[in-house]
């Protein structure tokens, strides 16, 4: 089974090594990812450009390392369909440091790369969690590979797509896991004007506490809570899956190395 590791942080980053080193004993693993971070760009695709790609030294022993002068959907695109030649079974994005939910998916590069996997016809899932807490967290390494597993698992349709976000753990470790789906939010963008007369754009969740933020059952409400939350979303047009059979097999495993 070939499995296609990315990221939208950038080859280097230490999440995409720790995702890398949770899933090596499932099968062949590849690193393809970007040069340089690439937070924020969604689904992005660099139409009529030019995107090198560059064999670059691998951090585990038998996982080789491309780096693409792209975003992570070029990322996904090549490493399918140039450098494993659409021999991919399963793409796994992130792990992400910081957490990607309610519309902050959207514009997520983590998640982006995961929805272009899914629109190619691949498995894919993303991972993220609290930018404070230790990418080796050994809980954190058993949930992700049993979920990779899953996702593997012939019973997970083709162009499955899911969103996984860790609890904050130095809050109280894991607590289980739960399916959710995306809290209701708004985006809050901000502008900033820099001194070369250019502008750089930031963004943040404003979220309504009182009335959508901790809606029971949301990603941000399960994650309060101290569980992993689990989105199961349908490729074609984003809606979350309640009753989708792989998010709850994937939701069984990961609760058995959990205890």
């Amino acid at each position: 089974m070939n499995i296609l590791v990315t990221n939208d942080d950038g080859f280097e980053n230490p999440g995409i090594w720790a995702l890398a080193k949770a899933v090596k004993s499932l099968g062949e693993v590849t690193v393809v990812a970007p040069v340089n971070n690439q937070s924020g760009t969604g689904c992005s695709i660099s139409f009529r450009k030019s995107v090198n790609v560059e064999q670059v030294p691998s951090k585990l022993e038998r996982v080789n390392c491309y780096a693409v002068s792209g975003t992570p959907a070029d990322s996904v695109i090549l490493g399918s369909k140039y450098i494993l030649k659409e021999e991919v079974d399963v793409v796994v994005s992130g792990i992400n440091p910081g957490f990607n939910t309610s519309r902050n998916m959207f514009i997520s590069g983590t998640f982006g790369a995961a929805i272009i996997a899914s629109s190619l016809g691949l498995r894919a899932c993303a991972f993220s969690m609290d930018a404070m807490d230790p990418l080796n967290d050994l809980t954190v390494a058993n949930v992700v590979k049993v979920i990779t597993d899953e996702l593997m698992s012939p019973e997970t349709p083709l162009g499955s797509l899911f969103n996984v976000n860790f609890p904050t753990i130095s809050l109280g470790g894991i607590n289980g896991i739960e399916g959710c789906a995306p809290a209701r939010s708004d985006l809050k963008m901000n502008v900033d004007l820099q001194s070369d007369g250019g502008h750089e754009i930031f963004s943040e969740l404003k979220i309504n506490a009182d009335n959508i933020g901790l809606t029971p059952g949301s990603d941000i409400e399960v994650l309060a809570r101290g569980k992993v939350a689990i989105t199961a979303v349908d490729g074609s047009n984003l809606n979350y899956l309640r009753a989708d059979q792989s998010l709850h097999r994937m939701i069984d495993a990961a609760n058995r190395v959990i205890g």
